[in-house]
């Protein structure tokens, strides 16, 4: 839009407002009236179109993106083009610079004293987008914790901790008791900076948006998504004593008794292929499947009413100390652990240490912390493989009947 399409618009929607006031306090006429000039606005901003779109048709050869009739538009501006210029050693106009332009203070922080030239520069925001976008492809453990956005390198958060009292008994009149419980307790976070170095074939430069995605993807995305799953689950272990679950009635009983219901409402169930090939292999002593499927995702399984979640042994590896063992995460891990995600993402390029190569090498950073929070919210088990292959047993309580897992041995 140009600038008199958006102060027709302006005015139609102040006329709209005006129009429902108007209404709602039971002034028909008025609202009547006020709608017909905002249809009368509405024919004015067509028009305004009309004649906009035919001006820009009869200039073809002017750049996408630029308003002729609005001296303070501005040309659009492609990150995927800035990025393959850089690689290219091309210079960037101004408006290309000051779209990916680092505010001082962030500049020290990613140079640092061993930059190659000196040189960072932000990920254009379409380039951000997309990036953000390739992650969604790959298993991520972030969509099971919450992940909090910060501009900030460093800060905290505080927790409750100690268990939960309820309200106090006071008389009409009286002072309101204090509340000395629950207590709680801050932990800090401080981003880190985590890249890659990503080879980039001259030859390919050219290709821009396609070209640079498939590296993007096949390189930083790729190895990002590794990173931070391997320091969620990292940070889900720690100072947690691993409950060792013999068998899937003793992953059930803990999941019972271990953790508050409330912690259940939203919780899930994360493990490995060998976690996995366990809950999927057990039956019941009918033959029916253990897992039950979710009716919410035709894709995904139940255990205990709990969504399982599966990564792959190199993501989440098995348990060597005291024999083979699956890796299990029970509960509300969005509670449990936090993400701290820096808001932004930097890149710089140089020419000269792939020279010999025929490469530029770009390199990409990202900044995140990873920090635990509620660690009552959750439990971390190790799962015995054996667990889907002991026998079961039919127990008769008090002429209820029970179906365990024997005893190992």
């Amino acid at each position: 839009m140009n600038k008199k399409m958006k102060a027709i618009h302006k005015a139609m929607q102040d006329k709209f407002a005006q129009a429902r006031k108007a209404q709602d306090e039971g002034r028909s006429e008025d609202a009547a009236k006020l709608m017909d000039e905002c249809d009368a606005l509405q024919k004015d901003f067509d028009l305004e179109k009309r004649l906009y779109e035919r001006e820009r048709a009869l200039v073809p050869d002017e750049p996408e993106g630029t308003d002729l009739s609005d001296p303070d538009s501005k040309k659009e501006i492609s990150g995927f083009a800035i990025i393959a210029k850089l690689l290219r050693s091309q210079p960037l106009s101004e408006e290309e610079r000051a779209a990916i332009t680092v505010e001082p203070e962030l500049k020290a922080l990613v140079t640092g004293t061993n930059a190659t030239n000196g040189e960072a520069n932000l990920i254009p925001e379409d380039v951000d987008t997309t990036i953000r976008e390739l992650r969604r492809s790959y298993i991520s453990a972030k969509d099971l914790v919450t992940v909090i956005p910060t501009s900030s390198l460093s800060g905290s958060f505080d927790f409750e901790s100690g268990s939960v009292t309820g309200l106090k008994d006071f008389d009409d009149g009286d002072d309101v008791p204090d509340g000395t419980d629950p207590t709680f307790k801050a932990v800090k976070f401080a981003i880190a900076l985590k890249g890659m170095i990503i080879p980039v074939s001259n030859i390919l430069t050219a290709v821009e948006k396609a070209g640079l995605i498939a590296y993007l993807n096949n390189w930083f995305v790729k190895n990002a998504i590794y990173s931070e799953n391997k320091d969620i689950f990292d940070t889900l272990k720690a100072s947690k004593s691993a409950k060792e679950l013999a068998s899937l009635d003793a992953l059930g009983e803990s999941i019972n008794l271990d953790l508050d219901p409330a912690c259940l409402v939203g919780g899930v169930l994360v493990t490995n292929q060998t976690g996995w090939n366990v809950l999927d292999k057990a039956k019941d002593a009918n033959g029916r499947p253990m897992l039950q499927p979710d009716p919410a995702n035709a894709t995904r399984k139940l255990f205990k009413n709990l969504p399982v979640h599966v990564f792959s042994d190199a993501q989440l590896p098995n348990d060597s100390t005291a024999g083979t063992k699956a890796p299990v995460f029970y509960g509300d891990l969005k509670s449990g652990c936090y993400f701290v995600e820096f808001a932004y993402q930097f890149f710089d390029a140089s020419a000269h240490a792939g020279f010999v190569k025929n490469r530029t090498l770009m390199r990409v950073i990202e900044g995140y912390d990873v920090i635990q929070a509620d660690a009552d919210a959750y439990c971390y088990g190790l799962l015995d493989p054996a667990a889907a292959n002991m026998p079961t047993v039919t127990v008769t309580v008090d002429g209820e009947v029970t179906t365990k897992a024997a005893a190992a041995g």
